[in-house]
């Protein structure tokens, strides 16, 4: 039986700041459930990354691949300087049972007999296809071979997301690919079904999401314009961008919050209160509108409107009952969906929150882990 688990990642897994909260919660979670936890991180500090990133890749995109996204990261150059850091993540934790990696790109399988799993979002080449929407390119293609013999490295891979999952098993045509649920980034806690009904009171909704999201957030705040035109009293909430990610001038009902630092107990406390205290989340951007901040506006109870993507149907469904799905990602729509909400009485809003808060409820981080070492251990009794 599993003891003991390393955790790898691109910057300091114990920081919410690395990768979407991912390993900060990941690691919190096998604590939770009695497990040693050691943390490494692996980002190699290459004087090639300078030139391969700032004159090679530069060069590439401005005289000959202008929409190439090839980069340090997809090099054999980075293979090998990642390599000694997972050589002496190895031999730092001797006693290790299961080393985790948080990204499709690295893994120490090459220097310990130990299971090795990883845990990530999507592939290099399915961001460049779904994404992006093209054909990788020469240079893509050689990052895609490296990051695809790290897969076929791998005892178990996990993916967050389902379509991604069966992407790859038909990709690779490997057993080992699982998806188990997406998972809430946030501790568990309980809500009070009172607070839905008060959040009426003074409405007020939430944008969660970095500038790649920023169509769904100018869309929005031409929403709460068209609102305030129609002499409704509505108050935006940004969390993630600054004013100077946007080229309008801002009104004084929208507030731009910056990135919040969850392991800042200060920063963490103005997110829970911001979203403890909105009617609705709403990111509309099209393709992909940040499932993980989506979940965890449900688990606060949340009703959401959002773009329909694939990993949301899949999981959720072609209609949902905790809000809407947006089509078009205009001002309207959302305008629309606000008013929707707007007119409800305080007990079908309050249903609607239920709604949304019961079907989070199933991705907790707890169960992830459960669920996903319940696999190794599983496998590992069979070899035995």
């Amino acid at each position: 039986m599993l003891k003991e688990i390393t955790v790898l990642s691109q910057g300091d897994a114990n920081s919410s700041k690395t990768w979407s909260n991912i390993p900060f919660y990941l690691v919190a979670a096998l604590k939770q459930e009695g497990y040693k936890v050691n943390t490494y991180d692996v980002t190699p500090s290459n004087p090639l990354k300078f030139f391969i990133d700032k004159i090679f890749c530069r060069l590439l995109r401005h005289s000959f691949l202008p929409g190439t996204t090839y980069s340090y990261d997809r090099t054999n150059a980075f293979q090998r300087a990642v390599g000694k850091h997972l050589k002496r993540a190895v031999n730092s934790f001797p006693n290790t049972d299961l080393f985790i990696s948080t990204s499709f790109s690295f893994l120490p399988s090459d220097y310990t007999d130990k299971p090795c799993a990883l845990l990530c979002d999507w592939t290099y080449e399915y961001w460049i296809r779904h994404f992006k929407k093209r054909a990788p390119d020469v240079f893509e293609l050689r990052g895609i071979a490296i990051q695809e013999a790290v897969i076929k490295k791998a005892d178990y891979v996990f993916s967050l997301f389902p379509d991604i999952a069966e992407y790859m098993k038909n990709k690779h045509s490997l057993h080992n690919i699982y998806y188990l649920g997406n998972v809430i980034n946030s501790f568990a806690f309980d809500i009070e079904p009172s607070l839905f009904a008060r959040r009426l009171a003074c409405p007020r909704l939430v944008f969660v999401g970095l500038p790649k999201y920023l169509s769904g957030l100018m869309s929005l705040i031409s929403a709460v314009n068209i609102l305030h035109s129609q002499g409704i009293n509505i108050y935006l909430d940004v969390i993630g961008m600054e004013p100077s990610d946007i080229s309008v001038t801002l009104p004084s009902y929208v507030t731009f919050h910056g990135y919040l630092e969850k392991s800042n107990h200060q920063q963490n406390d103005e997110y829970k209160r911001i979203l403890n205290n909105s009617i609705a989340f709403i990111n509309t951007t099209p393709e992909w509108a940040g499932f993980s901040s989506t979940l965890e506006a449900m688990y606060y109870g949340l009703p959401i409107y959002t773009s329909k993507y694939t990993s949301f149907i899949e999981t959720f469904g072609n209609s949902i009952e905790f809000g809407d799905y947006c089509l078009n990602n205009t001002p309207e729509e959302i305008a629309n969906f606000v008013t929707d909400i707007l007119s409800m009485n305080s007990s079908d809003y309050t249903n609607l929150c239920l709604n949304a808060r019961k079907k989070a409820e199933h991705f907790t981080w707890s169960a992830y882990i459960i669920s996903m070492l319940t696999i190794v251990n599983d496998s590992i009794s069979t070899l035995k």
